[in-house]
């Protein structure tokens, strides 16, 4: 049985350990973060990628067959975590202009509430 593990620090500087478990006669595997199982699969004998989040960092992990058995890589998907910086860069600019909105809206109802009592004393 293949028994590999991986350190993992996100980018807040927590560590994360990805490990797998891999049967070579059964074909069975585990892979598991944190000591918490994430993907199961049996009768891995061909290679296969496996994706995953970590912190809303896309994590590929890569079974290859090699000469004696398999190979695993684990890597992050740049395109993929490319994309999803993108998306989260709108989201955060739409949030900004919905928090300058509110600003101004209330900014504009404490003025008129002021003019209105100052009106109404007069």
């Amino acid at each position: 049985m293949n028994q590999f593990h991986w350190t993992y620090w996100d980018h807040f500087g927590k560590q994360h350990v990805v490990g797998i478990l891999h049967g070579i006669k059964t074909g069975h595997l585990v892979i598991h973060l944190n000591s918490k199982v994430l993907i199961i699969d049996f009768n891995v004998f061909q290679p296969k990628k496996y994706s995953f989040l970590i912190n809303e960092e896309i994590c590929e992990l890569q079974i290859e067959a090699a000469d004696s058995g398999f190979k695993y890589d684990l890597g992050v998907n740049e395109k993929q975590a490319a994309e999803r910086k993108a998306l989260k860069r709108v989201e955060e600019k739409k949030f900004m202009y919905q928090k300058i909105g509110a600003v101004i809206l209330t900014s504009l109802l404490l003025f008129s509430i002021t003019l209105l009592f100052y009106y109404i004393k007069q």
